[in-house]
């Protein structure tokens, strides 16, 4: 694994995030690597498939390009910890429970069918929210408005709409709402018709953080479920009329990579003008209305 591939790590990127101060009107992001984001809105430090564990293959060989930031004992002060769907580079166990220890009082999202994962691992019943779309979760306290974040969770195609016997969906996709600020975390999913509806429909979307990883035949038949690729994110980016499009799912796996620098030209040449940023691993932007 390859260390040097983070702008900031360490000490230096746990002060950064557990020092942002909440801002009005700004939303503060830190690139997890992978799908991971760590993301500072109206107040409240909210964690979104953030894999802080190393992954490893059925022979014990690791299987990240670079390692985890900091292990997850070291970083406080998290709030909502989300998960998309339950893929261990998405919902891992090794990075929940030690957060869960010296994070006493966050809460913990999951689709619904996974909430029994978590608290059969001995995480307190009060703590473990199960996502469902169509429900909306409440985060946090404002003293003007309620909630300080609204959270909206919004059914995935991976590799279809999979739900359980109970009709839940397995794997989402959130949209938090705070401060001013819509931001989209795709999770795992195409980019397929019910979902540009359904966003259109929430709409204004300021930030949306999309895969663009994409699939093949190789990785299909190694049982890898792929994503929407460059061309499906950059053509919802703008039908959608995001303001900013974080493209993400493209770093972390060797089988299962992509250069995002083949989403700059895309972007460039279908969308031009239209925002986007490409994040270094560790790395901060700052997003202000």
């Amino acid at each position: 694994m390859n260390g040097e591939r983070w702008y900031k790590k360490g000490r230096a990127l746990l002060s950064e995030i557990e020092g942002a101060g909440p801002e009005q009107g700004a939303a503060y992001i830190w690139f997890m690597g992978q799908h991971g984001f760590a993301v500072k809105l109206n107040g409240l430090l909210i964690l979104i498939d953030t894999i802080l564990n190393d992954l490893k293959d059925r022979e014990g060989k690791s299987i990240r390009l670079y390692p985890p930031p900091f292990a997850p004992e070291e970083l406080y002060g998290v709030d909502y910890y989300l998960c998309t769907h339950d893929h261990a580079d998405h919902l891992n166990l090794e990075t929940i429970l030690p957060l869960a220890r010296v994070n006493p009082h966050a809460c913990f999202i999951v689709p619904k069918p996974f909430r029994g994962k978590l608290t059969k691992a001995g995480i307190g019943e009060s703590r473990v929210l199960g996502a469902q779309e169509g429900g909306v979760l409440s985060l946090g306290k404002n003293a003007d408005s309620g909630a300080a974040v609204c959270l909206y969770p919004l059914a995935a195609s991976h590799p279809d709409y999979s739900a359980d016997e109970n009709g839940d969906y397995v794997s989402l996709g959130y949209i938090l709402k705070g401060g001013g600020i819509s931001v989209y975390h795709a999770g795992d999913t195409w980019a397929a018709p019910r979902l540009v509806e359904t966003l259109k429909g929430m709409a204004p979307i300021d930030i949306a953080m999309l895969p663009i990883n994409g699939t093949d035949w190789d990785r299909t038949s190694r049982g890898i479920i792929g994503n929407m690729n460059i061309l499906d994110a950059v053509k919802l980016s703008c039908v959608l009329n995001v303001d900013l499009t974080i493209p993400s799912h493209y770093d972390m796996m060797p089988n299962n990579s992509e250069n995002p620098a083949n989403f700059a030209d895309c972007m460039y040449r279908l969308c031009p003008g239209r925002k986007f940023h490409i994040f270094s691993l560790g790395e901060r932007f700052i997003y202000r209305k």
